[in-house]
């Protein structure tokens, strides 16, 4: 990975989308930012996303999605409540950035 997620995603950004207005927990936003950027490269796939200028904006969104989700989720376990997932999110929000390209060629000798 060349970019780090706060080149794409400015600290305050994240945290206006948090709605954190305190620096206490700036570290921990920091790693889920870190951890989103890794997971959405992963999905993509995309060896094009390179620089900060090779990311649109859907895929900064679905970041703050995903920083959003491990912010508000700490743990592994959530009990006493119905999740659904939202549509139009993540996946939706990255499909454009993914890479299509399929498996390389392969040669024949």
């Amino acid at each position: 990975m060349t970019v780090t997620a706060l080149e794409l995603l400015p600290i305050e950004t994240i945290k206006q989308h948090l709605r954190v207005d305190h620096s206490a927990e700036d570290a921990l936003i920091v790693l889920y930012a870190e951890s989103a950027l890794a997971w959405a490269l992963w999905y993509c796939d995309n060896p094009k996303l390179i620089d900060a200028t090779d990311f649109p904006a859907s895929f900064k969104a679905a970041m703050l999605l995903l920083i959003g989700h491990s912010y508000a989720n700490r743990e592994a376990i959530v009990t006493g409540t119905i999740a659904t997932e939202l549509p139009m999110a993540v996946d939706s929000l990255l499909w454009s950035s993914r890479d299509w390209r399929g498996p390389p060629d392969e040669v024949t000798p």
